[in-house]
């Protein structure tokens, strides 16, 4: 239940985070989580968003607007934890967001 919660938390924070370009440094979302939760840390936060739709990047975390900015996370967590581990990323952000599959560049991506 509190996971939940906490999830819930993450997600409406993270609307304010679309696209690559407005990637929010991991640092930052811990610190935003530790006011729900003191005693999240580094590894508790990974857990929490491994199973919703975020992408990460070398910036930080965010919320895909293509299916473009989805194959770029694919392909930059497959280089940190494998291919395996990635495509089952991709699988929850499809999940969540199907119009990602369909949507392309012209379209203005799902947002």
């Amino acid at each position: 239940m509190v996971t939940d919660f906490l999830r819930t938390r993450l997600m409406e924070f993270m609307q304010h985070h679309r696209g690559r370009e407005n990637a929010i440094p991991r640092e930052r979302v811990l610190f935003y989580m530790q006011s729900w939760e003191p005693k999240m840390d580094d590894r508790r936060l990974r857990e929490l968003y491994a199973s919703l739709p975020l992408c990460a990047c070398a910036d930080g975390l965010f919320l895909a607007k293509c299916i473009r900015e989805v194959e770029e996370f694919r392909d930059y967590l497959s280089k940190k934890s494998g291919p395996i581990i990635a495509d089952r990323r991709v699988k929850i952000i499809l999940s969540f967001y199907p119009k990602l599959r369909s949507s392309d560049e012209h379209q203005g991506g799902l947002f």
